[in-house]
């Protein structure tokens, strides 16, 4: 792994999924790039979750700043919770997969109780073709259908705390009932468990050139 793109449809799913991941290899003089591709607007009354794109934008790059990547763009971010698989959204996150020569993606789980998750997924599945090394996250914790059961795993006990202060760039209302950035570290922790090791991000592997 050298050039390494994490996608996520909204801004903080990348720290959740692959935070630490991307800190570790950054540190090891990897380029790490970080992709979203919704403009992260969200007004859910019920819930009264409410978020707004120049915050979100911001705290993104304050994030990036702290893991040790770099942002890359589409042309326009698609409104939020519209996602959907199309031709153009594919080919622009294809093209910045060939001009930074990217060989490993890192993107949504396939499975996903999240409309923009799932869009993000057949959008990047099928712009990521090439590239020699496919992973999946789940940057939420919500019960699946399918459950996300990761067989790659990556030890971030060094990196962790750059992990969870990358998450504490986003505002409250991005940290879903006061719990989702912690309960995503523990996790982390319980993939530790599981691997002889302090933390762990885990991954489902879609295909490894070795």
């Amino acid at each position: 792994m050298k050039n390494i793109l994490v996608v996520g449809a909204h801004y903080d799913d990348a720290e959740l999924g692959a935070g630490g991941t991307m800190a570790k290899l950054s540190s090891q003089g990897c380029k790490v790039y970080k992709l979203t591709l919704t403009d992260n607007v969200t007004n859910f009354s019920h819930m009264n979750i409410h978020v707004d794109f120049d915050s979100s934008a911001m705290q993104s790059k304050k994030a990036c700043e702290v893991l040790g990547a770099e942002e890359v763009y589409l042309k326009k971010p698609v409104e939020c919770s519209t996602l959907e698989y199309k031709k153009e959204v594919m080919q622009e996150i294809e093209a910045i997969i060939f001009e930074k020569e990217i060989d490993t993606v890192i993107i949504h789980h396939n499975d996903d109780m999240n409309q923009d998750h799932i869009a993000a997924f057949k959008n990047c599945i099928t712009a990521a073709r090439h590239c020699k090394n496919i992973l999946t996250y789940q940057s939420n914790g919500y019960i699946l259908n399918e459950a996300f059961i990761p067989n790659y795993f990556v030890d971030i006990s060094d990196f962790v705390e750059l992990k969870r202060k990358s998450l504490e760039q986003y505002g409250e209302e991005h940290n879903r009932f006061d719990r989702l950035f912690e309960m995503n570290i523990e996790r982390c922790h319980m993939w530790g468990y599981s691997n002889k090791c302090e933390y762990a991000e885990g991954f489902r592997v879609i295909k490894m050139l070795g």
